[in-house]
């Protein structure tokens, strides 16, 4: 006879999640959402683009002196990027 303990939901989509090869692509989408969560609206107007790379997120500024704005604060944005995301995810930020 089988043992059949329930398992959370939780704990089998981690399983099929894991089982796919999923977790790289959900993790880095997961970090680019809540990044567009914490910009400012002034800045989503500026971003053209952003991407994960390891433990890096690459964001692409349309206009220099916001870019220049941005790399003196990246310290700032990565701790509140890594506290949204409830771990330190993220090592570095790199506007471009």
């Amino acid at each position: 006879m089988r043992n059949r303990t329930a398992k959370p939901l939780g704990d089998i989509l981690g399983e099929l999640i894991k089982g796919m090869g999923l977790e790289g692509p959900l993790a880095r989408g997961h970090v680019i959402a809540t990044w567009e969560q914490i910009m400012s609206p002034q800045m989503k107007h500026h971003v053209e683009k952003c991407w994960v790379k390891g433990d890096r997120l690459f964001v692409r500024i349309s206009s220099p002196a916001w870019r220049q704005e941005l790399h003196l604060k990246r310290d700032d944005w990565r701790q509140r990027l890594n506290k949204e995301l409830g771990a330190d995810t993220i090592r570095e930020i790199v506007f471009r």
